[in-house]
């Protein structure tokens, strides 16, 4: 899936248990649960029922939800 976030703009995703994740901002500066990515940065994600983005600049994200 992928979004499309302005500076300071929120969203939240419901990964649900057991599930793992993977997040790429493709643009932009990101926080997602307190930690920050560029532009480029892989974010792996385990045990973690909701993700909180957080737009630090304008951002484009790729988000994958595996199990």
């Amino acid at each position: 899936m992928g979004a499309t976030l302005k500076a300071g703009q929120e969203t939240e995703y419901r990964l649900g248990a057991g599930r793992h994740a993977y997040l790429v901002p493709a643009s932009g500066k990101i926080e997602v649960n307190g930690i920050a990515a560029s532009a480029g940065d892989g974010v792996a994600i385990a045990d973690e029922s909701v993700l909180h983005v957080t737009a630090s600049e304008d951002s484009e994200l790729v988000l994958v939800d595996t199990e």
